[in-house]
């Protein structure tokens, strides 16, 4: 039985007349195996950098500037769709003048982000009917605001456009077809022997693309819906439904959570020289800074309060100490990279309501906010409103 796939093709994969030929033909093979197919193109190569450019030179506003940018993807999705009639597969190219058009955004213009519900609502009005008898190609980081202005969808967002169709479209997968070879567990220009990873969940993803791995844009793994496999190819398999990376789950707008019991908040002072950690168990995670590193610990605190008390005895620490009771509020989701002075949202209310915050660590789209067990609660619904 065939599969809906939504295709992402990108500017490294479109460098010239060969290429959208090469595409053309996989295109072929994957329609007659009876997958419905959607495309979504990129610019060539370079062209978005260069349309950007004299713009900028021109002196054109950042409404104009989206104008323009956008005119790379418009010559792709036309120069795609004629390589796919040349090869027997019927197709059309769908750009902003299309009344066919279905990606609908806000009005930040250079960063737009997708009005899912008009945007779903055009897909499946106008791209859904089309699915199994004609390949529609749609550009990719354009949109348009419901009053008509041209937008951009920001870095990465031929990759948005893609996710997002796919959700709406409630298509089986989101493919992102690479000039690399799916998602690498390191830069393989830095690391020799780095190598494809086969599997990750969503959020194991985004931690990546926050972390800068350039494969993927953390603004559209927001996008991925529970039901939609993305996966990350190679040009170079000469496949869409197969191989690469598979990326499975979502991203939650916002979720806050509260660890299912009280741990305890381990303080090392130490010399400042290097500690050897190894041993320690029940560690949920660890702040160091100058000569403090605090240690949040689940499970036996005083198992822990023992073994670093050995680092004391042989010089490399100058006391221990412990504090229990201690709540963890974790707080995550697609949404937190996008609220400005998050941390001060988080500590200012927490600070009115009496709120003493033990410690608050980061790690890209993850808070863990540290208080007393006895106001976890409060904390907790708190931050469910001011960051809802």
């Amino acid at each position: 039985m065939g599969k809906r796939v939504v295709v992402k093709l990108g500017g490294s994969v479109l460098k010239g007349p060969g290429d959208f030929k090469r595409i053309a033909e996989i295109t072929k093979k994957e329609v007659d195996q009876g997958h419905e197919l959607l495309l979504v193109v990129s610019a060539m190569k370079g062209h978005t950098d260069q349309l950007i450019d004299m713009a900028k030179r021109v002196g054109a506003s950042d409404e104009l500037l989206d104008s323009i940018a956008g005119m790379g993807e418009v010559l792709s999705a036309r120069l795609m769709a004629a390589a796919l009639n040349s090869e027997g597969v019927p197709s059309v190219a769908i750009d902003p003048s299309s009344p066919k058009w279905p990606v609908i955004t806000n009005d930040r213009f250079g960063d737009a982000d997708p009005d899912l519900p008009r945007t779903c609502g055009a897909a499946i009005s106008h791209i859904e009917p089309l699915l199994g008898s004609i390949v529609p190609v749609i550009c990719g980081y354009i949109g348009k605001t419901k009053d008509g202005k041209l937008t951009t969808l920001g870095r990465g967002g031929s990759d948005t456009t893609a996710v997002t169709l796919a959700r709406c479209l409630n298509a089986d997968e989101v493919v992102l077809v690479k000039d690399s070879e799916g998602i690498m567990t390191a830069d393989p220009k830095m690391v020799e022997n780095a190598h494809q990873i086969s599997e990750l969940k969503a959020e194991e993803a985004l931690m990546m693309s926050l972390g800068g791995a350039r494969v993927l844009h953390h603004k559209a793994i927001r996008y991925l819906a529970p039901t939609v496999r993305m996966r990350v190819v190679s040009i170079s398999e000469g496949r869409f439904t197969g191989g690469g990376t598979v990326v499975h789950g979502y991203i939650p707008d916002l979720h806050v959570e509260i660890h299912e019991k009280p741990i305890s908040m381990v303080t090392l002072l130490v010399n400042g020289h290097g500690l050897n950690m190894s041993g320690m168990e029940g560690i949920l995670s660890i702040s160091t800074l100058d000569r403090a590193t605090i240690m949040y610990v689940d499970g036996d605190s005083d198992d822990t309060v023992r073994k670093l008390h050995s680092l004391v005895e042989r010089g490399e620490a100058k006391a221990v100490t412990v504090r229990r009771d201690v709540a963890m509020i974790r707080v995550w989701g697609a949404a937190i990279e996008e609220v400005p002075g998050v941390i001060h949202k988080i500590s200012e209310p927490l600070a009115a309501m009496g709120v003493n915050i033990l410690g608050l660590q980061t790690v890209h789209n993850r808070i863990a906010v540290f208080v007393d067990w006895k106001d976890r609660e409060r904390a907790a619904e708190e931050l469910r409103v001011i960051l809802g």
